[in-house]
């Protein structure tokens, strides 16, 4: 890697407290202002975040940027044994989540990474939307769902069709969403978070036995539409191998935001 300037580690209470282009940039408009104990480095070709997550005993790391001078900022938290500087705050609480632009960790240096020790990977794309979809037939049967009546149907469903999803039931600022046949069994679920700058859309589920019927598509779009009457812009994560869904959505609209790679404690 190339020699950096020291980082200049600063909290962040708002969008106004990132360098530009950051601020404006759609990845991280909808999330920072939602931020606890914040802190950002880097400058405008990459920008690092330090996050306190879940209760705050533990911390998420974020980058955005390309891989290489993201890797160099992200590398500015550590020192040369790869043990967290004070002021980046990961020196505070472990890391529990470590979601950087594809191919920044391969770059770390290796201290850093034996330190985070996060062997757990996913690889994502987030999709994002600020265009209304066309109709989908289905549509007029989703339904807004209860989390209390419709938990047990929920949790079934989930559980069966997408047992891997980080969109939990008890994820807070979350409304859900299904597709009922006839009869009133749920086929189709989804879920549509935040509410506020953007709508984000996940686990969305369909039943093995009701797949590749339109199922999904007639769901993303109709919270697609809801979302966008609301906030003006909705996004979703995809994961990379997945790329019937991705057709998918790009018929409906969405295009690439960030391209990510996920890294969480061995499981």
């Amino acid at each position: 890697m190339s020699t950096t300037p020291a980082a200049r580690f600063h909290p962040v209470r708002g969008l106004a407290d990132l360098p530009e282009p950051w601020r404006t940039f759609p990845f991280l408009t909808a999330d920072v202002p939602r931020y606890v104990g914040a802190t950002a480095w880097g400058g405008r070709e990459a920008l690092a975040l330090s996050v306190a997550a879940g209760d705050g005993a533990q911390r998420a790391l974020v980058g955005v940027g390309a891989p290489e001078p993201l890797a160099e900022v992200v590398a500015m938290a550590f020192d040369a044994t790869g043990s967290p500087v004070p002021p980046s705050g990961l020196a505070a609480a472990p890391v529990a989540v470590a979601s950087l632009t594809r191919g920044a960790w391969d770059l770390l240096p290796a201290a850093v990474r034996d330190r985070l020790d996060l062997e757990h990977v996913a690889h994502w794309d987030w999709l994002l939307t600020t265009t209304a979809p066309p109709y989908q037939d289905g549509e007029e049967q989703v339904v807004e769902l209860d989390l209390v009546t419709d938990r047990a149907e929920l949790e079934g469903l989930q559980r069966l069709a997408l047992p891997e999803t980080y969109t939990t039931l008890d994820k807070p600022d979350t409304r859900w969403f299904g597709w009922r046949d006839t009869g009133g069994a749920l086929r189709c679920m989804a879920a549509a978070s935040n509410w506020s700058r953007e709508v984000h859309l996940g686990s969305i589920a369909t039943h093995p036995h009701w797949r590749r019927r339109g199922l999904g598509t007639a769901v993303t779009a109709a919270l697609t539409r809801a979302g966008l009457a609301a906030t003006g812009q909705v996004s979703l994560g995809l994961y990379t191998r997945n790329e019937a869904a991705r057709r998918v959505y790009e018929r409906l609209g969405f295009r690439l935001g960030q391209q990510v790679e996920s890294r969480r404690p061995a499981r």
